[in-house]
């Protein structure tokens, strides 16, 4: 036969389950606060494909970035939508050519992306 719970025995369940349910929610909102610094910032490359080459010295960076405050093609800023797309025109020079991609995230962490192209000149 079930043995029956006293008044204590309930309360002590209902103790300590409401105080399981404040634990659980703080640290779901803990990891939902610090989401963004345990990540950090990343950027994604679309096109062109790092290390291509190109018979015209005109080409668009194209790519997606999160969680970041800022970002600078070669160090000059560049825009983003809000769904942090960006699609940037640049000029290659004969030969070989390095491209550095930063972005900043508002913690100050950077993340660096570098891309190689060469331009043949025909």
């Amino acid at each position: 036969m079930p043995r029956k719970l006293s008044r204590n025995g309930v309360k002590r369940i209902l103790k300590v389950g409401v105080i399981s349910l404040v634990s659980l929610t703080v640290a779901g909102y803990a990891l939902f606060a610090f989401h963004d610094f345990i990540l950090g910032p990343s950027i994604v490359i679309y096109e062109p494909a790092n290390g291509s080459t190109f018979t015209s010295p005109r080409i668009t960076v194209v790519g997606v970035v999160k969680r970041i405050q800022d970002i600078s093609l070669n160090g000059r800023s560049i825009t983003i939508d809000e769904e942090g797309n960006f699609k940037e025109t640049a000029l290659l020079a004969p030969g070989y050519n390095i491209f550095t991609l930063i972005a900043r995230d508002k913690f100050e962490r950077s993340k660096e992306y570098r891309l190689e192209f060469i331009y043949e000149v025909n």
